[in-house]
This record gives C-alpha cells, structure tokens and sequence, in this order.
C-alpha cells in the first residue's frame, strides 16, 4: 500500500519539528526511513520549494522516494499528479491535513491519514526500534579480542 507523504504539511503538525528548523526535512526523512524499513510499504514524500542537492527526485531505497516540484510548481500540485498516476487509489493513502488534498483523495477512493495522525504513528514506531536497538545492545554477547584474551589468561593460572 503507496504512502503519498505531504512533507511540509507533516513538519508543520509536528509537535517537535519546526520549519524554521533548517534540519527539519532531515529530520523527518530520518523517522520516515525507520518507519519504511520496518514496514516494507512505499513511500513517496513530497516536500514544497527547492531540493538542496538540486535533484527532484531522489531514490532513498527501491520502495521509498522524495520529490520536489519543478520550479514555480508546488508539493500539492506535485501529490495531485500523483495521486492521479494509479489506477486503483483504494491502495493508495494520502497523509496530509491539507483540506484541498484530502477533497481530491477521497473522491478518487484513496486513504487518507491525518497529518498529526501519522506522525504520532512513526514516533511509536521510532520509539519501539529505538527501545529494540538498546535493548540489543545491552544483551550483545560478542567479546572483543582483549576481552578474550583477558578470560584465556584468567582460566589459564586456575
């Protein structure tokens, strides 16, 4: 099931990410990327204003893409070209709390997911890997060679 993400929409819903933030798509695209290898869905994420590495389109991973409108376009045009791209939008979930977007994906039968909504959604999950990743951590029973050598040399004066 294709995510279509507003990107600025999302930024602007979250309670701890700000626009202002000149780190703020980093930031999110950093969630959304945990998010998406954990779930295996595609994404598509579409910010508003220009790349900062000039490309419009940008492949993170083989199910997950961001885009930026061509010069003197906008995200929402961008996502209403793209929504318009599937013949089937019963599969396709729209995340934006744009009241214009949300209009044109539900009369073309897609889902639609409150901005707040899924933010909330990749926090949890963000928080649940991060609690695994520690979790892993803590319990890692690899030993480094110094610490094997430390061992080999206490069993060998027993």
């Amino acid at each position: 099931m294709p995510y279509i993400i507003d990107g600025n929409n999302l930024i602007g819903c979250s309670p701890d990410i700000s626009l202002e933030d000149k780190d703020a798509r980093e930031k999110l695209l950093h969630i959304v990327t945990k998010y998406q290898e954990k779930r295996k869905n595609n994404i598509i994420v579409v910010f508003d204003g220009e790349p900062e590495n000039g490309l419009y389109r940008e492949e993170v991973n083989e199910k997950f893409s961001i885009r930026y409108p061509r010069y003197g376009g906008s995200a929402d045009e961008e996502i209403k070209e793209l929504l318009g791209s599937y013949s089937d939008y019963r599969d396709v979930i729209l995340v934006s709390s744009d009241r214009e977007l949300k209009s044109v994906a539900r009369k073309k039968g897609a889902k639609i997911v409150n901005s707040i909504e899924f933010y909330y959604k990749l926090k949890q999950a963000y928080r649940i890997d991060g609690r695994q990743e520690e979790k892993n951590k803590r319990i890692d029973t690899q030993l480094s060679e110094n610490e094997v050598d430390q061992w080999m040399k206490i069993f060998q004066d027993s």
